[in-house]
């Protein structure tokens, strides 16, 4: 009798537990169950690294992005992408392998494109070739190489002629925290009615590459990271005994280091600046995106993504008055 009993508990438990699942978002921290959500918006802001108000995540000792990375090496965070419909909603599952190696498109920027033997080049110039592995390799130039004048044979091409080339291996190269110049971070803002608060509900975060090749918004977003993972094991480094490892997840205070902050500190308490990118939407499109279909400029966008960050102010302030 008593087994059963305790059976029938369990399943009740296991049960509660499944429940508590279909009435709060499993990706969030805060878990405020859906029926004390007054309002609730899903907002996209990009959070430049090298803008000085969000120096503390990019500093020397201790930059976020490298941590993410030594974080996915360790296997320790996951990937996901963004074609299946929201990124924060984590059903687009992607390889590290893919995540972690840039494409050519990245690389190129840096070369002087595909190899002519018409051209003229100077020394260090990088162009892209085939190399002997039939794949796409950038070879640099050792001296200048004059364009071959009219009616001339071209210039033999960076395989034939390796004493004036070096090359400097296949084009996919692996992610480092030099390429990454933001966060693009996504989060649902919701007014909890039974405690009359605004939270600031973080979810995810994307990494931002710049893409010269993307001449809309000049960004690409390379794969996203679950917030609640990366949170998980910054709090786990924090409580290290070795200080070496504390130090990797520090936001640095440049007012008063001393108070030992980490990045979950920081973001908690919004120690950051992000341009919103996104606002949740039928059309599930950007702002800049729903200007430029209607014809409208890139400049006109960035206005009325500040325009959009005082109209969430605004409404924070009015739910205040519920």
């Amino acid at each position: 009798m008593k087994a059963v009993s305790f059976i029938s508990c369990c399943l009740l438990l296991a049960g509660s537990a499944a429940a508590q699942d279909t009435i709060s978002n499993p990706n969030s921290i805060e878990r405020i169950p859906y029926y004390e959500q007054l309002y609730r918006f899903r907002v996209s802001r990009v959070i430049d690294l090298d803008e000085k108000i969000n120096a503390g995540f990019n500093s020397r000792k201790s930059p976020i992005s490298k941590l993410i990375l030594d974080l996915l090496a360790e296997g320790k965070l996951h990937t996901f992408g963004s074609n299946t419909g929201d990124p924060a909603d984590f059903r687009e599952p992607v390889a590290d392998t893919t995540a972690l190696n840039m494409g050519t498109n990245y690389v190129r920027s840096d070369t002087q494109g595909d190899w002519s033997g018409l051209k003229a080049y100077l020394a260090g110039d990088k162009v892209i070739y085939p190399g002997d592995d039939g794949q796409s390799h950038a070879f640099r130039l050792r001296n200048n190489i004059d364009a071959p004048t009219k009616g001339a044979q071209p210039n033999p091409n960076p395989l034939t002629n390796s004493a004036n080339w070096e090359d400097l291996g296949p084009m996919n190269v692996t992610l480092n925290a030099q390429n990454i110049v933001g966060l693009e971070l996504i989060e649902d803002v919701i007014f909890d009615k039974r405690r009359s608060r605004l939270y600031y509900d973080i979810l995810a975060l994307g990494i931002v590459l710049e893409d010269p090749n993307n001449a809309s918004e000049k960004l690409a977003y390379r794969f996203y990271i679950s917030y609640k993972e990366l949170a998980k094991e910054i709090n786990r480094i924090a409580h290290s005994k070795d200080l070496i490892q504390r130090q990797r997840v520090l936001w640095q205070n440049r007012y008063n280091p001393s108070e030992g902050k980490t990045f979950v500190d920081a973001f908690k308490l919004r120690l950051f600046h992000g341009v919103i990118r996104k606002v949740e939407n039928p059309d599930d499109a950007t702002i800049q995106a729903i200007f430029a279909n209607n014809g409208r400029s890139y400049s006109e966008s960035v206005f009325a993504r500040w325009e959009e960050e005082m109209t969430l102010m605004e409404k924070e302030h009015n739910l205040w008055e519920y």
